[in-house]
């Protein structure tokens, strides 16, 4: 079972809730799932700036409860249904974090465990970053059909008392489904990095 919520917020309310980063929103987002253990919080997160204040979408396996930053008239919540997923082609809209990993090698040469994660800046290297995960995850971009990428933009946020930064790439275009059940799984589990920071949820649109 998949749920999909959806919150909206005006100027005010994020006055009153005071979400600074992306860090700030990821944490008020457990919120709706309380009373759960924190390793069984499985979650996609997309946050839209709007001109009067922003819009929250929130895909998960357990249905969310509304957090008390949400007022009662800003919250939606539905169940996607299996079928949603049985389609061939879908217009999609992709809000991801595109990176590359670099390696790293210690003072004997011998390559480290975890390389260091980089964030890709060229619109051509983001268009092929795009083409690759499309293979990794059961679907491909439809040729013939204009894919629009919109300017990086930078997410800074703070953890731990650290300093961090993502940067966002918006992607939209029309897309078929080569393998349904990886396809699926990209659909719950989102593409890219950083999801838990507001990255990787794939907002579909079935073409019948």
């Amino acid at each position: 079972m998949t749920w999909l919520a959806r919150a909206t917020l005006s100027k005010d309310d994020l006055e009153v809730c005071r979400l600074l980063d992306n860090y700030d929103w990821h944490r008020a987002v457990w919120q709706c799932f309380l009373g759960m253990p924190d390793a069984e919080r499985d979650f996609l997160l997309r946050l839209d700036w709007l001109e009067g204040g922003c819009r929250v979408y929130l895909l998960s396996g357990p249905m969310p409860e509304r957090p008390d930053w949400c007022p009662v008239s800003g919250w939606d919540v539905k169940e996607i249904s299996p079928s949603f997923l049985e389609h061939e082609r879908y217009r999609f809209d992709l809000l991801a974090n595109p990176t590359r990993k670099l390696v790293i090698r210690d003072a004997n040469g011998e390559r480290r465990k975890n390389g260091k994660r980089v964030p890709i800046l060229h619109e051509n290297e983001q268009r092929l970053w795009l083409k690759v995960k499309g293979g990794q995850h059961g679907f491909c971009l439809e040729e013939g059909v204009p894919l629009a990428v919109d300017s990086a933009g930078r997410h800074h946020f703070r953890r731990h008392g650290v300093d961090g930064l993502h940067v966002g790439v918006r992607f939209r275009g029309v897309l078929s489904v080569t393998d349904r059940e990886r396809f699926a799984s990209a659909f719950r589990k989102g593409v890219g990095s950083a999801k838990g920071f507001g990255f990787g949820m794939l907002l579909l649109q079935p073409i019948h």
